[in-house]
């Protein structure tokens, strides 16, 4: 059988994703592997018809598709992305059309989820029959329960092609794109206070993102600086080569560095303004966000307010807004919000946001995190302090100056009382005590918070 791999990452053969493939040529040598190398290759692949060509013939004769790629920044790399986009772009859905499709990711699983709910909708845009995916940590491929679990991830997916299954599409079409609405006037502009007001954005001369942005940007009385990401001059996406690691420095030398220091960090409002393209924002988008990673895991956006304008359907896109909400809550900035133009009262939303952000900002409002962004702190936690340390340098000293590793915990007064209190509830009548008392004991220490909330009015009033 024909499989055609569609490799994602810029590395090419030298990729941990690409490990993954191989060790599947070896399990399964009955079977044919051609690899495109979409993510490595993606100039060529833009820039000259041939390669195009061969490549949309190589997906036409395979019986089966494989995307494997490795995730960035809770999606594919920007390069896949601008692939996935040229086949729209040149209308080459045909030759995906009716293919067997499954995914293969490595990762350290975060936000692993996203990538694949987006690869997944891809495929049934393209009317590909999606199998499954295998969603594998960078290091998984040395344990041997993996290999025998990949094994039969592969084997189900050939097995749906040789018994033709049927396969139900499981993200609905998007609708057709909606005309541009005309923005009236605002109502009086909001008085900025001082806080430094950015808007980014990659708007197309009379598209609806630019209506959104110049609109926004008007509903601020103090100034606002709009730039766009093409502004940042960047010659390519990242390269996944670490090399930032140390010292949180990129490899290339072009403008994004200048162009981050300039516009996102002394920001204190961020609005990010963005197109939908097939189910997330443009590839350009992708890259800076991409590129951004040579701020390793270090908490970019911290203390600011972001926000959102998409030109598109949102609101048939959950995967998307979670990528948008996670990129601020997972850099410990607050989400002042999203503004889509969908909305039938745009111009009033805009204005509120102006407004929102402004206030949220000045009182310097960070909203508690939720499971994402906890879980996603563990996550980066464990794994730098388990041996990405090693390399990723800039972090360690980041983690350890802000006390980031956080485990065990430090409270020794109440590991102390937890472990006694464990010993004790071996006791039983100690434990039916506290069984009975339960709801008692779990308010107890919170009833002392519960006093200060009048000092804290009484503060909040002066």
């Amino acid at each position: 059988m024909q499989i055609s791999v569609i490799s994602g990452s810029p590395k090419g053969e030298k990729s941990v994703t690409f490990q993954y493939v191989r060790f599947l040529e070896q399990a399964f040598p009955d079977h044919t592997f051609t690899v495109v190398h979409a993510g490595r290759e993606i100039r060529a692949i833009e820039e000259r018809e041939e390669v195009w060509r061969g490549l949309l013939a190589t997906v036409e004769g395979c019986e089966g598709v494989l995307w494997a790629t490795p995730v960035y920044v809770m999606l594919v790399p920007a390069q896949l992305k601008r692939f996935i986009e040229l086949v729209g772009e040149r209308n080459a859905a045909e030759a995906f059309s009716g293919k067997y499709a499954a995914c293969l990711t490595t990762s350290i699983r975060f936000f692993d989820h996203t990538a694949h709910a987006y690869l997944h909708g891809v495929c049934d845009d393209l009317g590909m029959l999606y199998t499954g995916f295998c969603s594998a940590h960078m290091e998984d491929l040395r344990n041997e329960a993996f290999q025998e679990q990949f094994i039969l991830f592969f084997s189900d997916f050939l097995e749906a092609i040789i018994e033709q299954r049927p396969v139900q599409r499981v993200f609905p079409p998007l609708p057709a794109a909606s005309a541009c609405r005309v923005l009236k006037t605002s109502p009086a502009a909001v008085d900025t206070r001082g806080r430094r007001v950015v808007i980014l954005h990659d708007a197309e001369p009379g598209s609806g993102q630019e209506a959104m942005v110049r609109h926004l940007a008007a509903c601020y009385a103090g100034p606002v600086q709009v730039a766009h990401v093409r502004d940042a001059g960047m010659k390519g996406g990242c390269l996944g080569c670490c090399r930032c690691a140390f010292e949180n420095t990129c490899i290339y030398d072009d403008g994004f560095r200048a162009f981050w220091n300039e516009y996102v960090v002394p920001a204190d409002i961020l609005v990010m303004a963005g197109t939908v393209r097939d189910r997330f924002f443009s590839a350009a988008w992708k890259q800076f966000f991409d590129r951004s990673f040579s701020n390793g895991h270090v908490p970019a956006f911290e203390g600011k307010q972001i926000a959102y304008l998409v030109e598109g359907p949102l609101g048939h896109l959950p995967n998307l807004r979670e990528v948008l909400t996670g990129l601020a809550t997972m850099e410990g900035a607050n989400l002042a919000g999203i503004v889509t133009d969908e909305s039938d009262r745009i111009d009033a939303v805009l204005h509120t946001l102006a407004e929102r952000s402004v206030r949220l900002s000045e009182r310097g409002y960070i909203a508690p995190a939720t499971f994402p962004a906890v879980a996603g702190h563990k996550i980066f936690r464990d794994e730098i302090w388990g041996g990405m340390r090693a390399i990723f340098k800039a972090d360690d000293r980041y983690y350890r100056q802000h006390g980031l590793y956080d485990f065990p915990t430090r409270d020794y007064p109440k590991r102390i009382v937890t472990r006694a209190t464990s010993l004790a509830m071996s006791i039983p009548a100690f434990r039916r005590d506290v069984v009975e008392k339960m709801p008692a004991y779990m308010v107890r220490p919170l009833e002392k918070a519960i006093e200060t909330s009048t000092v804290l009015a009484k503060r909040r009033a002066k």
